[in-house]
Parts: structure tokens; sequence; C-alpha cells
């Protein structure tokens, strides 16, 4: 309360305190079976339906997990209970670095729902698990969901460039980096790219990338440039440019590498988790 009525205190952070205090009352009234007013079910600076409200840009910055329990305390008219949605998330593999998890719901879901792929946290898994549970369930609140994401990705301009155009292929020294990562199989390291700027008198700077450890050692001069950066930059726009061909082939099988790998992982967890359901029902 002091802090909430201290004029010094952040707006923001205000508004986290009255959040979380409206949370733990929500939680209090489900106990007693009583529905939270749906307009404060979301954020309290943001209630459901306020104008203004900022949209995330893309689906993967949704709060599924937030959203999947919205739309279950709606459709059942209360909130829900502890206990009665559960995440079972565990490691993707031995070195316990992804993760999976499925969705489980028996009294309020049709069916459980397991993430799409390994995820880098338990946290991302368990909301990819709450987004293919509500593409499955509430297919049309998700369709507005990531209409909602399209609409505000195409608002946004990118800074510096207020009327970009559409991305084209990959160009620049990090592209080149990611195009050699693929040639090579392995991470780059900076003997892999090596470049060589010299000033061209009376008309600025240009720039050749070598690839040592490419193919007997590739070689890309790329055109005269105002700047050493530029020139370098340059060299780098001209090597993607004539590797393209090569790496998109390569892109396309490490992307079928790991969908295989994200297939056979959720086959993995799915019998792990029907072999602790089996076991759990043996013991009871």
């Amino acid at each position: 309360y002091e802090k909430c009525m201290d004029l010094n205190v952040a707006q923001s952070t205000v508004g986290n305190l009255v959040e979380q205090l409206l949370k733990t009352r929500n939680f209090l009234l489900g106990m007693y079976g009583v529905a939270p007013d749906p307009k404060w079910t979301g954020s309290i600076t943001s209630p459901a339906g306020a104008a203004g409200a900022v949209a995330p840009a893309s689906p993967e910055e949704i709060k599924w997990s937030a959203k999947i329990h919205e739309c279950l305390a709606k459709k059942a008219a209360r909130s829900m209970t502890k206990g009665e949605i559960t995440f079972n998330t565990t490691a993707a593999d031995e070195t316990n670095k992804t993760f999976v998890s499925t969705l489980s719901a028996p009294t309020v879901l049709t069916a459980e729902y397991s993430s799409e792929g390994p995820c880098v946290s338990k946290n991302a898994a368990q909301h990819s698990a709450a987004m293919v549970a509500m593409k499955a369930e509430f297919a049309e609140v998700y369709a507005q969901l990531v209409a909602a994401c399209a609409s505000a990705s195409r608002g946004q301009k990118r800074k510096g460039s207020p009327d970009a155009a559409p991305a084209g292929p990959p160009e620049g020294k990090s592209a080149l980096s990611h195009s050699v990562q693929m040639l090579l199989g392995r991470p780059v390291t900076k003997e892999d790219m090596v470049y060589v700027t010299v000033q061209v008198e009376g008309a600025g700077n240009q720039s050749t990338v070598s690839l040592p450890t490419y193919d007997g050692g590739k070689s890309y001069q790329g055109p005269v440039a105002p700047s050493k950066k530029e020139a370098e930059m340059a060299a780098a726009k001209l090597a993607c440019a004539q590797l393209r061909n090569v790496v998109v082939v390569l892109e396309e099988e490490h992307k079928a590498k790991k969908a295989k790998k994200n297939a056979e992982a959720i086959v993995k967890m799915k019998k792990m988790h029907e072999d602790r359901k089996a076991a759990a029902a043996t013991a009871s």
C-alpha cells in the first residue's frame, strides 16, 4: 500500500503491484467458485479489449500458457483450480539443454497436447504446448491472436529505416558467418574468414574476404566503398551471393535433420509420459 501511494515510485511498478494483488484476489475467488471479472484477467495496465493495448509482434511473444488458462476459465465459467491444468516437462535428451512438455487438463481439454519440438527452456516448452492446445481447442481465438501479431508486425518500422523493404536473401558479415558455418558443418572461428582491405587512391577502400578452410581457400573481392567497414560488408555480400545456391541446399538438409530430431524427441517424451502413467496406475 505504501509503495502504491508513494509518488516517487514509477507508474509501471505500481501497476505490477496492483496486478499481483488482483491475481491473488482472483485466485482466492476461484477457490470459492466465484469467476473473476474477465475484463481484468489480463494485465492491469492493459485490460482485455482496452484501446491502445500493444499486441505482440510475433506469435512467439504471446504468453500462451496464460491465454490457455484464460480461455479454459471462460469456457468453464470459473477459475481453474490448482492441479487442474498440468504441464509434464522433461529434458528432450541426455544433455538437459532442451526440453519438451505435455499439457494435460482432463476436466476441460479434449486431449493432451505436446510442444511442437524441443525448446531452449522449460518455460518455452510449456508455452509451445499451450500454443498447440490453443490452436486445437480455441481455433478462433488462436487465429485472432496470430492475426493481431501480423498487424502489429506490419505496423512496426525498423529503426533507422522507416520504409524498409521486405528482407531478401541474407547478406553481410553475419550472414557470411552463417553461410560458412553451414559449409563447414561446425561453428566458425576467426581463422575461417579473413578480411584484407586496401585503400584505392582517389576512390575509397576495397576489401577481399578469404575462406582459407573452405574448398581450398576461396576469395571474394568486393567493390570499392567509402569506408573500410562498408568495403568489408560489400565483400561479404558478394561472397554470400555467390555461395547462396550451395548454402540453401545445406540449410534445407539442416532443417530436415532438425525436424527429424525434434520428432524423435517428441516420440521419446510421449513414451516416457505413457510409461509413467502406466507405472502410476500399476502402483495404485
